[in-house]
């Protein structure tokens, strides 16, 4: 099973995947060695995979650079003409220290602009199935309420409906109080404040907890004993 996104698709040159659990990956896949940094390298035919600690990845190079989620955002992203490509990894501290600003003037000082980027959001885990505590959401507006000041902020107040019917039940709340945080929204909200439209970027729909068995899922894991398991979300130059 795959799910890739026609953003990215209708693109000349440019090949992507936000693979299932199990699915082929290309042949000298690069990643990093990824902890929830504002880290951002460029890599060239023959770094190692793996070893490099970073967030996100940027090549104009043909190999096939990827991301490793189970439950956090990827973010593939291709220059319009198909020269420059890049994978970010985008979980909620990742996200609060920058990785996407920082990425994206990296991909400036290569001559690529904001308008220039075609960004596709994978599956990713959705409100539906994702609970947080006040706490977390207060540790967020403090550093980065501006974002949201006089539109939808990036959680909701009551456990909303999966925006897909789930083949897996979304977990229910654990704690009185809960808030159900929207880790796409966050995302979008810093592309749109960096000043990247809407139409330049399209979001996968499928929630790694609920919608298929497929996806991996840290927390759906977590709560039903499941197996370890990552999915590889790549993309390249042809």
């Amino acid at each position: 099973m795959s799910f890739p996104a026609a953003i990215l698709s209708q693109l000349p040159g440019i090949e992507h995947d936000f693979a299932a659990v199990d699915a082929p990956r290309p042949a000298s896949l690069f990643f990093c060695a990824q902890a929830h940094t504002a880290t951002v390298i460029e890599i060239d035919e023959r770094q190692p995979a793996g070893v490099i600690e970073a967030d996100a990845v940027f090549t104009r190079s043909r190999r096939p650079i990827a991301v490793i989620t189970a439950d956090c955002l990827p973010l593939l992203v291709a220059s319009a003409d198909g020269a420059l490509v890049a994978a970010i990894h985008g979980g909620w501290q990742g996200l609060q220290r920058g990785i996407i600003g920082h990425t994206l003037q990296r991909l400036e000082a290569e001559g690529v602009s904001r308008q220039q980027l075609r960004i596709a959001i994978g599956p990713a885990i959705k409100p539906c199935c994702y609970e947080v505590s006040p706490g977390f959401i207060a540790t967020l507006e403090a550093t980065q309420g501006h974002l949201w000041q006089g539109t939808q902020p990036p959680w909701f107040d009551a456990q909303p409906q999966p925006q897909r019917a789930p083949a897996i039940a979304p977990p229910p709340p654990t704690q009185a109080g809960s808030l159900w945080f929207d880790l796409n929204r966050y995302a979008l909200l810093q592309l749109h404040a960096e000043g990247v439209a809407s139409e330049q970027v399209a979001v996968s729909p499928s929630c790694t907890y609920c919608s298929t068995q497929a996806l991996a899922s840290y927390r759906r894991r977590n709560h039903r004993g499941e197996a370890k398991a990552f999915q590889y979300s790549w993309i390249q130059r042809a």
